[in-house]
């Protein structure tokens, strides 16, 4: 999700729906009535990556059931955890979702939900922007756009043609001003009947490219802005601008007593090819696609699958997004990157096991049976050193072991919840592997993993040890039958 020009993490999205989507609410209502199944969330599936496209609030609201009081007050949070305790809310269910082949074949789909009465109608900021994207970053045509929604010419042009002036003035404003409006939140119809009145855009000194919705500016930039500021600082008091800007007589005074104002310069030549924000955007989105020659893609196609050594349409999915991350980085290393490509996959090992361990409720597991592991080699220990002592000092008498292993501490139980990678690994191999391997499969695995495993230590903490594209696609080669069981294996319930 992009907001201002920026991309955002997970807590910083599920923040900014907080704030500006109402998701505290939704989720408030689903901990008291529960979640009403109703339209199902559509998402895609980019750089192995599920992106929610359409039931973003609904997501969200159930992610914020699951932990409220990572991104809520203590107030707030308290209400919910009662709500779900009470109401016997089952936070951790899954959501069913349709997955769309990619975010242009969702985009109808996704139109038509908002613009029907099966959900709650999109604000007219939303629906512009949703149209304005199509056009400004997936590069579509307008008769493109057309077909795709299946709506008119007209019907497109008018949320550009609006989207457009409002992305000049939003600028505007923040930068002179300080003021940030939410495109969600402002009031389009305001802004359309002011630019419709032929004196008002006369006083702009702006009309719209009919045949694609883009403004035209012919005064020169610095005046434009200046009374597009000026427009705007009276449009977002909306209730006032709606009854000052109402019938002709009302509309005409407003205009006059713009053009009244000392400060604008109506003595300015007319001008031609002021370029407006979004033309610009759209030039330099048409340069790149230009810049992409059939024999650069081809080249790019070629390059990736022969100079990686796990293959692009390799999947890995843990329902988690830091291994999804991490997996995705890893994929897209190229085989020279020798050395970030065998930390990153040390990282990746330890992790994932940590994921599965958890997910699966095996820490409990694990500790009883390393603690168990680790009496039996200490009693060995114990019962070398005392015929060691027995034989060198002649000595007959017993040796208390049971001193011995106070005075080394043998004989205390630590807790394995935060276990290093080597104690998952044995507790792995040796506990979760036998069902899902034939013998020769399963002896070929165990053999290799722990030497794997200690290269790539020696790759992440000794300074000396070498790493060749041999050795990172061996260990891929072994260790991918581990994550697809681990992957294959998480207890989703």
């Amino acid at each position: 999700m992009k907001y201002r020009g920026v991309n955002l993490n997970q807590t910083q999205i599920m923040a900014f729906l907080i704030k500006n989507e109402k998701v505290y609410e939704l989720a408030k209502k689903i901990s008291e009535e529960g979640y009403f199944v109703g339209e199902e969330p559509i998402i895609c599936i980019e750089n192995n990556k599920k992106v929610v496209l359409e039931g973003n609030r609904r997501t969200a609201a159930m992610k914020l059931l699951q932990d409220p009081k990572k991104y809520l007050s203590t107030a707030k949070a308290n209400t919910l955890l009662q709500n779900i305790l009470v109401n016997n809310i089952p936070v951790d269910k899954k959501l069913k979702c349709y997955i769309a082949p990619n975010r242009l074949l969702a985009n109808p789909i996704i139109y038509e939900r908002h613009n029907g009465a099966s959900l709650q109608r999109w604000k007219t900021g939303n629906q512009y922007a949703f149209v304005a994207e199509m056009y400004y970053e997936d590069g579509l045509g307008i008769d493109d756009i057309c077909d795709v929604l299946n709506e008119s010419r007209p019907r497109i042009l008018k949320p550009l043609k609006a989207y457009n002036l409002f992305f000049e003035g939003k600028e505007i404003l923040s930068r002179e001003e300080g003021i940030d409006i939410e495109i969600s939140e402002f009031e389009f119809t305001n802004l359309e009947r002011f630019y419709s009145f032929d004196k008002a855009r006369e006083f702009l000194g702006i009309e719209f490219n009919n045949e694609n919705g883009e403004l035209l500016i012919n005064i020169p930039r610095s005046e434009f802005e200046l009374r597009l500021l000026e427009v705007f600082k009276l449009i977002i008091d909306s209730e006032r601008f709606s009854r000052d800007f109402n019938k002709d007589d009302d509309k005409n005074r407003l205009v006059d007593k713009l053009y009244s104002d000392p400060k604008f310069d109506f003595k300015v030549e007319a001008v031609a090819n002021v370029e407006s924000k979004t033309a610009q955007q759209k030039a330099d989105l048409e340069a790149k696609k230009n810049n992409v020659t059939n024999r650069k893609q081809k080249k790019s196609k070629k390059s990736f699958f022969e100079n990686r050594i796990i293959p692009g349409d390799k999947e890995i999915i843990f329902d988690n997004d830091k291994l999804e991350n991490l997996f995705s980085e890893l994929k897209h290393l190229p085989v020279d990157k020798k050395y970030s490509f065998a930390v990153l996959l040390r990282t990746y090992l330890e992790q994932s096991l940590y994921f599965y361990l958890r997910e699966n409720n095996l820490f409990d597991s694990l500790t009883i049976k390393t603690n168990e592991e680790n009496n039996k080699n200490s009693q060995k220990k114990i019962q070398l050193l005392t015929t060691h002592l027995k034989g060198k000092y002649k000595i007959d008498e017993e040796i208390d072991s049971e001193a011995i292993t106070n005075i080394l501490r043998f004989n205390s139980s630590k807790d394995y919840s935060n276990a290093s990678l080597g104690i998952m690994l044995d507790y792995v191999k040796n506990n979760e592997l036998d069902n899902h391997l034939d013998t020769n499969k399963l002896k070929n695995l165990k053999h290799y993993i722990d030497r794997i495993k200690d290269g790539l230590d020696l790759a992440v903490h000794n300074l000396e040890t070498v790493i060749d594209f041999e050795h990172n696609k061996r260990a891929w080669i072994h260790l991918e039958p581990l994550f697809d069981i681990l992957s294959n294996n998480i207890n989703r319930e």
